[in-house]
């Protein structure tokens, strides 16, 4: 999942011991202006702080639904909007996972003030994310298509500014300016641009934007990417060679939207 549900410990790193046991926190403010606390579930086998008392099709409809096994809606910060899209296939290998991760009794806190975003969030409108640009003729069109399947749960949410709360403007898809804090009283971030446009990566080859998932680090400036990027080897540079070159193939061939540019804070 793209954002890990386990807290940091005092070094700053993701705590293993809590390894997708929850606890991690998301402050932001909700539309009426509320500032809402949301802290990540305990995803573990655990009985009956975990998913142990799930069934597979409560875990699937949380997943890409975003309605828990209480039938409350799930605010989008878990972007169930996007996952929406992926295959059954592909959930029910994610729900098969999860039972197998060991049980922790972490308990988690309840969010503040207590939330439901009811009716959920609507799923992403998937046949308006761009495609590749790429001709169909190309060698690599096939992996950047590949890689628009992955990127769409994993970088369309905080990559695409929204029209309306938790409505995405897909006409500037991946082109940043979305806005957020995930700490409360925190200065407001704002999501970079990510499509080859001058304001956004034209300069980043597929080497480099592959370079920047594994290590999480910006080109030429060698900076750690903004906090709230799940870059480096325990997040997205834990994916395999062969999905990150399909993601940096998707994102490197985007159709370019000018937009920004946005620097992190």
């Amino acid at each position: 999942m793209r954002r890990l549900p386990h807290p940091n410990g005092a070094d700053g790193k993701p705590d293993p011991t809590k390894y997708l046991a929850g606890s991690r926190s998301y402050d932001f403010t909700d539309v009426d202006g509320t500032v809402i606390t949301v802290n990540a579930e305990n995803l573990t086998s655990h009985n009956p702080e975990g998913l142990a008392n799930w069934s597979d099709e409560q875990i699937r409809r949380a997943l890409t639904v975003g309605i828990d096994d209480e039938k409350i809606s799930m605010y989008p910060i878990m972007p169930y909007p996007e996952y929406s899209i992926i295959r059954r296939e592909d959930a029910d290998s994610i729900i098969q996972y999860l039972r197998s991760v060991p049980p922790n009794d972490n308990v988690v806190a309840a969010d503040f003030p207590y939330f439901d975003q009811n009716p959920p969030a609507p799923p992403v409108m998937e046949p308006m994310v761009p495609h590749t640009t790429l001709a169909s003729s190309d060698p690599d069109f096939a992996a950047a298509e590949r890689g628009r399947y992955l990127a769409i749960p994993a970088c369309l949410s905080c990559h695409t500014e929204q029209l309306s709360a938790d409505v995405p403007n897909l006409a500037k898809a991946f082109a940043g300016g979305n806005k957020y804090t995930f700490v409360r009283g925190a200065p407001q971030h704002t999501s970079v641009n990510v499509t080859p446009d001058a304001t956004g990566l034209a300069t980043w080859s597929v080497d480099d934007i592959v370079t920047a998932l594994k290590a999480d680090t910006e080109k030429g400036t060698g900076r750690t990417l903004c906090n709230t990027h799940p870059g480096g080897g325990e997040r997205y540079g834990g994916m395999t060679d062969g999905d990150l070159r399909d993601v940096a193939t998707y994102i490197h061939t985007l159709p370019p939207v000018a937009n920004g540019p946005f620097t992190c804070l």
